[in-house]
């Protein structure tokens, strides 16, 4: 049987063929259909991908179902009917093979999601036939409500679509256990989503009404594009303290020790500029970056007037928004932005069980970029959450940092049982740093068997946060840091301002060096091997919460 999620028929196909189709074509017999592989020049173009009808023979199979030439298949979904164990066993081992999720149909009508974050984890579901005998607690399936007595009717696996050789191998996987089959299709809009992709990468502030009013509009296939614009034009918004040092110095090049390295960063993987390190200079990319420069300012003011709060909090919820691509650009709108009146909002999604779970990842993320203000929201969504949300929910602490989170992490790394929790809380535990930290994670490893996966995470753990080194003989002993220490960050590439301290000095060993002025926090330790002394050099992503990260 075959149907179809219609969501929009609309095309401009001549056009977006001339742009860029390629001869990759396929002919399906049972559904009685031609189709198309967009080919990497309209991906480049057009920001599109997937298979699209390019014929329909009257009265098939496919025209039944009311596919019709031009539209973009995106998704095969497959509705596997359950009548034995060996039909679960197998269907979700399918499933889970791309992408880590699956929907249980009930046979009381509830539609069920049920995913893992790591290939290899279990769903915690135990079937005889269809009729579910077990059910692990804390388990996805025990978060998603999933009970002892019901009885399974189906399992449906959506296949994302991107390539000739994706349909057929989904199709034909489908037919070996006669699955229903269903297509969701989008529309190709070509000239037009290419358009709104433009305004998107303009960084001018007369496309923030126009796009505004796309994403605000009902039934509009522009919608995503749309979402995803604003998305891209919140993030460059959000640079404008750097593009007015450019501005007010009225330049396209400047030292790069005097600008902030996480936004120099964050421009540059936006083809804004490109640094020297070596040299210490950071050049403005001609033409967008030397136009950007005249247009932070104006864009900054407007985007952060109070509307993209609004417009992003108003579409962040599933019952809301059915594009999942528009729940996750406003979502990660307001992880830009930063605002406290979002908390909730976000909460809700990353407790959301029938959410995609990389939405709710995505959701904890945005917290975590707010701060400190969602550390009490963090932490009782962990108390009362499942085990997707205390995954989430640590982790976003991790990220957060500082007393706080840092004190209920712990606390958490000694009393939670569950393992796979236990690993993101140490996880967590490591990236918020500092000697507590450290010491929990010690203890925690010294009580566990040798061997144990956890210990053995435990010292992966260390061995990834400490591997970067710079060898320096000299004995360091005074509040100054010396030039040679200076040159070793420098021929290391890493930048360090004139106005940089050494805050701490714990005996001989550890020396912490503060650089407000690059909102840098480096920690130097020091360790014997051979005849030489060595100097390990970490650099925390946060100086006010110490969170460790390797320096690159």
């Amino acid at each position: 049987m075959i149907w179809k999620i219609q969501l929009s028929f609309l095309l401009i196909f001549t056009i977006l063929c001339v742009a860029g189709c390629s001869d990759n074509r396929y002919y399906d017999d049972q559904l009685q259909m031609e189709l198309q592989q967009l080919d990497n020049d309209l991906d480049n173009r057009w920001s599109t991908t997937g298979v699209v009808v390019i014929d329909v023979n009257a009265n098939g199979p496919a025209s039944q179902a009311n596919l019709e030439k031009g539209e973009l298949i995106s998704y095969v979904i497959g509705e596997r009917t359950i009548q034995s164990t060996g039909d679960y066993k197998q269907a979700v081992k399918n499933a889970m093979k791309e992408d880590n999720n699956f929907i249980i149909k009930l046979t009381d009508g509830r539609e069920i999601r049920l995913a893992v974050r790591r290939k290899g984890d279990r769903v915690g579901l135990e079937v005889d036939g269809s009729r579910v005998i077990k059910v692990t607690s804390g388990s996805p399936a025990d978060t998603g409500n999933i009970k002892v007595g019901d009885t399974i009717q189906s399992v449906i696996d959506e296949q994302n679509i991107q390539t000739i050789k994706d349909y057929k191998k989904t199709l034909n996987e489908f037919a070996k256990h006669d699955s229903k089959v269903t297509f969701r299709t989008i529309e190709l809009v070509g000239i037009k989503i290419g358009t709104v992709n433009a305004l998107g990468n303009l960084g001018d502030v007369r496309a923030v009404e126009p796009l505004t009013a796309l994403l605000d509009s009902e039934g509009s296939t522009l919608r995503q594009p749309a979402a995803q614009a604003l998305e891209r034009l919140v993030a460059l918004s959000q640079l404008n303290t750097l593009f007015q040092q450019f501005q007010q110095a009225n330049v396209d090049e400047l030292p790069a020790d005097q600008l902030n390295p996480r936004q120099r960063e964050s421009a540059e993987i936006l083809g804004l500029l490109t640094s020297d390190l070596e040299n210490n200079r950071v050049t403005l990319n001609d033409p967008f970056g030397t136009q950007f420069r005249h247009r932070s300012e104006a864009l900054y003011q407007k985007i952060t007037d109070g509307q993209m709060v609004e417009l992003g909090q108003k579409y962040i919820k599933r019952e809301v928004e059915p594009n999942q691509e528009v729940r996750r650009a406003c979502i990660s709108i307001l992880g830009h932005l930063k605002p406290t009146s979002a908390i909730e909002d976000l909460i809700a999604v990353m407790e959301d069980s029938m959410e995609v779970p990389g939405i709710r990842f995505k959701a904890g993320l945005a917290l975590s970029q707010i701060g400190e203000d969602s550390v009490d929201a963090l932490i009782s969504a962990f108390d009362r959450g499942d085990a997707s949300v205390k995954d989430i929910a640590a982790s976003a602490l991790g990220n957060i940092g500082g007393n706080k989170a840092r004190n209920m992490l712990i606390n958490a790394l000694k009393t939670t049982d569950n393992p796979t929790i236990k690993l993101t809380v140490a996880d967590a535990v490591a990236k918020v740093g500092r000697s507590p930290s450290i010491e929990a994670l010690r203890l925690q490893r010294e009580t566990l068997p040798e061997g144990s996966g956890l210990r053995t995470f435990l010292d992966e753990l260390q061995v990834s946060l400490f591997d970067v080194e710079l060898k320096y003989q000299t004995h360091l002993n005074s509040e100054n840091i010396s030039a040679e220490l200076r040159q070793e960050f420098k021929e290391n590439k890493i930048p360090l301002s004139q106005n940089a301290i050494l805050s701490i000095q714990k005996k001989d060993s550890e020396w912490w060096i503060d650089d407000k002025d690059n909102q840098r926090m480096y920690i130097v330790r020091k360790e014997a091997r051979k005849e030489e002394g060595s100097l390990n050099i970490y650099e925390p992503l946060d100086a006010e919460s110490m969170s460790y990260s390797a320096t690159n």
